[in-house]
This record gives structure tokens, C-alpha cells and sequence, in this order.
């Protein structure tokens, strides 16, 4: 797909331009720390999320870090014990 024009090329500085790879240079708005602070333009698409009136404002859960023998025995467990299709 060709790119216009208005995308392909943007003013940044030497020294970013430099850093960024030549083949990521079309996406150079990405790296300005300019365009990065600042929002989205509002859409008719956003909206607020209304949560439950008597939900928990903090869940407790706890995540347990496993190490990568642990990790590999459980994604075989619910491999095994969960439709395939899923993991």
C-alpha cells in the first residue's frame, strides 16, 4: 500500500532521525515526545464505562510468579485439561 505523501515524511530532529531505523522512518510522529503528550482527538466512539454501584473498588488477588519449569507444567496442565483450541 503506498503511503501518502503527508504521512511519509515529518519534521523531527537530526538526532532522532537518526536513531530511528530506516525502515520505521514513515512512523516517525511515533517516536516525537511532542505528539506522544498529548490526547487522542475525542470520537463519538468514547464513552464512559459505568461500573455496579456495589463493586469492589479494589480486587485482592494475588499473582504468584512461577518459575519457567512451573510455567511449562501448567500450560501443559490446561492444555491437557481445557479445550485445545484455547492455549
Amino acid at each position: 500500500m503506498p503511503w501518502p505523501k503527508a504521512w511519509a515524511k515529518r519534521s523531527t530532529t537530526i538526532t532522532t532521525t537518526e536513531r530511528i531505523p530506516e525502515e520505521y522512518l514513515r512512523h516517525t510522529k511515533v517516536f516525537d515526545e511532542k505528539e506522544a503528550d498529548r490526547f487522542l482527538p475525542k470520537r463519538e466512539e468514547d464513552h464512559m464505562i459505568n461500573l455496579k454501584e456495589d463493586a469492589l473498588a479494589v480486587l485482592d488477588c494475588k499473582i504468584y510468579p512461577l518459575s519457567h519449569d512451573q510455567d511449562t507444567k501448567l500450560t501443559e496442565f490446561l492444555g491437557e485439561h481445557l479445550c485445545k483450541g484455547y492455549i
